[in-house]
């Protein structure tokens, strides 16, 4: 793919989405979008994504790469009013404007979305926010910490007894895909309507529909969910073997993998143990059976049981860390890892997972340099970034 060749291919293949968007829930929602196909640019101040320069790097730090590769970048200021004006026509040739302001922000600017409808009525315009428009905390600044403390989600990933943040950027990530789902709904009811649809979501909100069994749980029965609960419900264990390397075994509900276990254990006097002789038991004792299982266990190395309970078709796998992801066998047989052509070399990237068979996959390319096209999208030109090459993979 030439420098000046715009990207094409992917279901949104024409779609035009503009970001105004820092650093992970709306950079996320957009790269989503671009990975599908969309032409992506993103709206940064002078300075740029202040996530550009985490880890001291001057221009492009991995976390920045990670999430915006696939768009452009344009530089304005948008309390200068030559360049607030700029980007008002340019919305009226975009299809969807996303943001992750506080709210009242967009308004505040001028750009709030009956601003924007009025301009463009079949414009989309997407809001990512902390805590919603109203309410005590809509004001507050929303990181994902504080959401997934607030939003229940560290309760049902980090011990009690172990008080701090831990994982990924989980409101970040959810708020971000649900944001998008939303805009290509928004998209599907405009072809319908002819009209566009100002679409709100939130991060806080986004985590509580990602913890429905949980959520469901409580408010029908009261029941407080921990993070064993869906470990214990779902008879999943974790075991290490005696190479030290870990693997994973998860039962569920079919009585055949219980009994396909004992097979692989060789350990079947624990189907007449009074704790584990049922499932309801087996879910009674979680506690007690993973320490029977993490003491079998160790008495063989994890590949000596990963082909046992393999032979078995019993549900298992290997507890891979990043660094072990890439070399599993079958992460390499599906595609997942591809090159692109940086501003300072190839680099090795994870790939979209989604495959569309008839409308292709959209030729990907690395994260933009700051301000990289201004002049040529400002002109009406495509905005592929003349530092990046399509995908390797």
């Amino acid at each position: 793919m030439s420098a000046e060749t715009p990207r094409t291919g992917g279901p949104l293949a024409g779609i035009r989405v503009l970001e105004l968007g820092q650093y992970i829930s709306g950079p996320f929602a957009a790269k989503q979008l671009a990975d599908l196909g969309a032409e992506v640019i993103k709206i940064e101040p002078p300075d740029g994504d202040p996530m550009r320069r985490w880890e001291g790097r001057a221009t492009m730090s991995p976390q920045f790469a990670a999430y915006n590769r696939g768009k452009s970048s344009m530089t304005l200021d948008l309390k200068d009013p030559d360049d607030l004006e700029r980007l008002l026509a340019l919305t009226e040739s975009a299809d969807v404007v996303l943001d992750n302001f506080r709210p009242g922000v967009t308004e505040r600017l001028g750009i709030g979305p009956e601003a924007l409808a009025a301009r463009n009525p079949r414009l989309i315009t997407c809001s990512i926010t902390g805590f919603g428009p109203t309410g005590p905390y809509s004001a507050r600044p929303a990181y994902d910490t504080v959401i997934s403390a607030v939003g229940g989600m560290y309760s049902q990933v980090v011990p009690a007894s172990t008080v701090r943040p831990m994982g990924p950027a989980f409101s970040d990530l959810l708020s971000g895909m649900s944001a998008a789902q939303a805009v290509l709904a928004a998209l599907h009811a405009r072809s319908i309507t002819g009209v566009g649809e100002h679409v709100e979501v939130s991060m806080v909100g986004a985590l509580i529909d990602f913890l429905t069994e949980s959520a469901s749980a409580f408010l029908e029965t009261g029941q407080v969910a921990g993070p064993d609960s869906r470990p214990r419900r779902a008879q999943a264990y974790a075991c290490t073997g005696s190479d030290g390397k870990a693997f994973v075994v998860h039962m569920s509900v079919p009585e055949k993998f219980w009994t396909g276990l004992l097979d692989v254990l060789e350990h079947h006097e624990l189907a007449d143990d009074p704790r584990f002789a049922t499932r309801e038991a087996r879910v009674r004792n979680y506690d007690e059976l993973d320490a029977v299982l993490k003491r079998i266990t160790a008495t063989q190395p994890r590949a000596h049981w990963l082909e046992r309970l393999a032979a078995h078709d019993i549900p298992h796998g290997p507890l891979n860390t990043v660094a072990d992801l890439f070399d599993d066998p079958q992460i390499q047989s599906m595609g997942l890892v591809g090159e692109l052509d940086g501003p300072d070399g190839t680099v090795r990237v994870p790939m979209p997972s989604t495959r569309f068979h008839r409308s292709g996959r959209a030729r990907l390319a690395y994260a933009p340099l700051l301000g990289g096209r201004t002049d040529a999208v400002s002109a009406g030109s495509p905005a592929s970034d003349p530092t990046s090459e399509g995908a390797r993979a």
